[in-house]
């Protein structure tokens, strides 16, 4: 589990396609669907080595269209995160429009950490997976606040790489 306020996030495009074809797959058009993006870290670097579905974790999270996330699928978060030696590095759920947070994602992020990084894909990940400019990007500041952050940017807290 990593909160670091200035990470830097890496994920090659190859494994972002596959997530965002997943997501698409598991939002089926009409519901939202998410996963923990879990990896290693140094320093202030952390890469993407995989991610694992909310849905993997816990079998009920799609039960309502929205996601509702059990005790049940962090017990297995943490496990699955412990037997690989990996760190959460971030979580991404997909919405039906756009990608503002809504009400519910910033009152209840998934790990309420300092500096854990929350990802938005719109249209239930019907998206380009060869770009991040759709994605919304936010920051855990704690006690309810976050940060936004521009996909793309130069020093960008998500950034997509080749390898």
């Amino acid at each position: 589990m990593v909160s670091e306020e200035n990470l830097k996030i890496r994920v090659s495009v190859w494994l972002w396609r596959k997530l965002v074809f997943e997501l698409r797959k598991r939002s089926a058009g009409h519901r939202e669907s998410g996963a923990f993006l879990v990896g290693s870290v140094a320093g202030t670097r952390a890469r993407v080595t995989s991610f694992v579905c909310y849905d993997d974790l816990d079998p009920d999270a799609y039960q309502h269209g929205a996601i509702a996330f059990h005790a049940v699928g962090y017990a297995a978060l943490w496990q699955h995160c412990r037997s690989r030696k990996l760190d959460v590095l971030a979580d991404i759920h997909t919405h039906p429009g756009g990608v503002r947070q809504s009400p519910t994602d910033q009152e209840n992020p998934m790990l309420p950490l300092v500096g854990h990084t929350a990802l938005i894909m719109p249209r239930f990940a019907r998206t380009p997976w060869w770009s991040l400019r759709t994605l919304g990007v936010y920051e855990y500041l704690g006690d309810g606040r976050w940060c936004d952050h521009i996909p793309g940017a130069r020093k960008a807290r998500f950034a997509l790489m080749l390898w």
